[in-house]
């Protein structure tokens, strides 16, 4: 009995100290410093994979759908030969393949797993066609620079633009589709964000001529861009000039005045200009200008117009979300009584 005391006494005593030694490293994690998050060589090796699951998905769409009965060798390329493929007498036509949309599902240090969405035109004159929805007009934009408006599109005969999702499995470089395509709905619309430029600003505003002047030069290559620049800017005009001309459709700012102050303020211009071979659609340009040495410059132009901050989602005429603003519903031109001044260009 004795012994089998003085053994148990040996076994408390043991994990009590297991106990304790547990709670200080508990106690000293608290004060440790955190793991270290993804690295620059992780996050390209992320997305170095991403690529590659996208590049085999739009491959596997392609010949999938356009796949013959006798090509079933072909299909097996992609996916397991388990699979129960039934495929058409005479394959389809298909083109214009585009990634949509890529997600990493499942992932360890052996394997990764993503889940890609393709879309493609899919009928009889796929390769000439025009799409017919809004959405594939704008996955077309991300693909090829360019988009068809929805009315040009319905009245284009031609294959609609039809999406896939497939599931892709990445280890050590090698690739393989875990399953076939499963058809799914396009992308929905998104919404739309209140922007915080809401003070129209007339063509004879201080922001109107130098906006006006500044896009001019730059979009056609005539005049002096410097003089519409803040010095240094680094911004340089695209090469050769896309437009011939320029006119300045409408310019609106985050700031009252138009101009007739000092400080730093947000616009956003639309200009309708024309290339040699005609009307060009309105393109719009995001401009952050700053007053400087008794005149207005522009400093940058921006990647994103100027959003109302909050970030406010308009619905129709009104707005929602935690912070509900009304959206005007027109906004007041201010017309200054003195005009801008642009310094004189430079001699060459």
């Amino acid at each position: 009995m004795a012994a089998r005391r003085r053994r148990d006494n040996v076994l408390v005593a043991v994990l009590a100290v297991l106990a304790v030694l547990g709670g200080g490293r508990t106690i000293l994690g608290w004060f440790s410093t955190p793991p270290p998050g993804p690295s620059d060589d992780t996050t390209t090796k992320i997305v170095g994979r991403s690529q590659l699951a996208e590049s085999f998905a739009r491959d596997f769409v392609v010949t999938y759908l356009s796949a013959s009965a006798n090509q079933q060798d072909k299909i097996a390329e992609y996916v397991s030969s388990g699979q129960q493929v039934t495929l058409p007498s005479t394959g389809r036509q298909v083109s214009d393949p585009a990634v949509v949309f890529a997600e990493r599902e499942v992932s360890n240090p052996q394997l990764e797993v993503w889940s890609v969405t393709i879309s493609a035109k899919v009928g009889k004159g796929a390769g000439t066609a025009v799409g017919t929805s809004s959405s594939a007009a704008a996955s077309t934009a991300s693909s090829s620079g360019t988009t068809t408006s929805a009315s040009n599109a319905s009245a284009t005969a031609g294959p609609g633009r039809q999406y896939y999702r497939v599931a892709v499995s990445v280890a050590a470089g090698r690739v393989r589709a875990l399953s076939l395509p499963a058809a799914v709905d396009a992308p929905g619309r998104g919404s739309d964000l209140a922007l915080a430029n809401q003070n129209s600003c007339s063509p004879d505003t201080p922001f109107g001529q130098v906006v006006s002047g500044f896009l001019t030069a730059y979009l056609t290559g005539s005049g002096d861009l410097s003089r519409y620049t803040v010095p240094n800017s680094g911004m340089v005009a695209p090469a050769p000039a896309p437009f011939v001309s320029v006119e300045t459709a409408t310019v609106s700012t985050d700031t009252t005045g138009c101009g007739t102050g000092g400080g730093t303020a947000r616009v956003l211009a639309t200009v309708n200009p024309k290339a040699t071979d005609g009307a060009s659609p309105t393109l719009a340009y995001p401009l952050t200008m700053i007053f400087s040495a008794g005149q207005w410059q522009v400093q940058r132009i921006d990647p994103l117009p100027p959003l109302r901050n909050p970030l406010t989602v308009v619905v129709g005429d009104a707005t929602q979300g935690p912070q509900v603003q009304s959206t005007p519903s027109s906004v007041a031109t201010t017309s200054p009584s003195s005009a801008v001044q642009v310094p004189p260009a430079k001699q060459n």
